[in-house]
């Protein structure tokens, strides 16, 4: 809570949190089905699309969407089998994640 007597500019703080957050990422892995996507690949491992999409309602192309979007941020990750594409979550990354903007989020309030 920033005390009363603080002033404070709301547009460097709109600043600081697009240059300390990656919203992007967070709104990313914060989406239902795309959350409940690493939810079940860091439980069981590394899974093919098709299994992967057997495990949920929406169809492979959709499945297949959020982890390409999922990829794009990092927190999935996928090779080539032969004909195969193999994704897997990337556990370590998506905490890294978590990690560095709680220590920004602790800078700031420190600050105060």
């Amino acid at each position: 809570m920033i005390p009363i007597t603080t002033q404070y500019d709301a547009d460097k703080c709109r600043q600081w949190i697009q240059d300390n957050v990656d919203i992007d990422f967070f709104h990313a892995v914060s989406d239902p089905a795309r959350s409940q996507l690493l939810v079940l690949l860091a439980s069981t491992g590394e899974q093919t699309i098709g299994e992967i999409a057997a495990a949920f309602p929406q169809n492979r192309s959709v499945i297949s969407r959020h982890l390409d979007y999922l990829n794009r941020f990092g927190a999935v990750s996928r090779r080539k089998v032969g004909r195969e594409v193999l994704y897997k979550a990337n556990t370590e990354a998506i905490v890294a994640k978590f990690e560095q903007t709680t220590d920004h989020m602790k800078a700031v309030i420190h600050k105060l």
